[in-house]
């Protein structure tokens, strides 16, 4: 218990002490998702047309309850490599090499502005029902995604401030202890990443077949 409460109130104070920087991110995603919803208004009729006939294959697709094991686990394994791999890998060497620091921005404002896209150009298309998948199929991964991405989007920033403000004689403070607790960070956004894969491969397609039977 006393473990437990010690553990507790170190990560607190971790972020406590970090809440600007996650503020910060929290802002910049969120300017992504209104950049992201603003540029449907941008898309022409043709290319509105073809966002809707494939966002009608991928819903129908989704809902089909016969989809093989085989099938789901290579959706589970390539979820698992864009987004642990690609996106929490990437984001921890940005913040180990310090210049790349800027890109980590870069990743968060992109990852942004493609779910303020996806989930406007659905509201924006399809009104009621667009709304409802939007909440079935985007909402329930992403409740695990957005964190993930904050975790590990900090971590390397703080890690790359410290050791910038070390090379620069501004510190005298080792980069060590910053460097594990970055690691850790980017372990626990790599183990969400893992955990919004599983939703978004076996628990989503139950959700839009529970949708599609309430707009039915």
């Amino acid at each position: 218990m006393f473990m437990a409460g010690a553990a507790w109130e170190l990560i607190s104070r971790y972020f406590m002490r970090h809440l600007p920087l996650y503020v910060a991110l929290i802002l910049l995603f969120t300017t992504g998702l209104g950049f992201g919803a603003l540029a449907t208004q941008k898309l022409s009729p043709m290319q509105k047309e073809d966002l809707a006939n494939y966002t009608a294959a991928v819903y129908a697709s989704l809902a089909e309850n016969g989809s093989e094991r085989t099938e789901r686990a290579q959706a589970f394994l390539q979820s698992i490599q864009d987004n642990v791999i690609k996106t929490a890998g990437l984001v921890f060497l940005l913040g180990l090499t310090v210049i790349g620091a800027p890109l980590i921005l870069a990743v968060v404002f992109a990852r942004g502005f493609v779910l303020g896209f996806t989930v406007g150009f659905l509201v924006q298309d399809a009104a009621v029902k667009g709304l409802v998948l939007s909440t079935t199929c985007i909402l329930p991964h992403n409740a695990l995604v957005i964190p993930a991405l904050l975790l590990g989007a900090e971590g390397a920033l703080s890690f790359a401030g410290s050791a910038f403000r070390t090379l620069t004689g501004l510190s005298r403070e080792s980069v060590q202890g910053q460097l594990a607790t970055t690691a850790l960070l980017a372990i626990c956004s790599g183990l969400l990443f893992v955990a919004a894969a599983f939703v978004e491969t076996y628990i989503t397609p139950v959700l839009v077949q529970l949708g599609r039977g309430f707009l039915t």
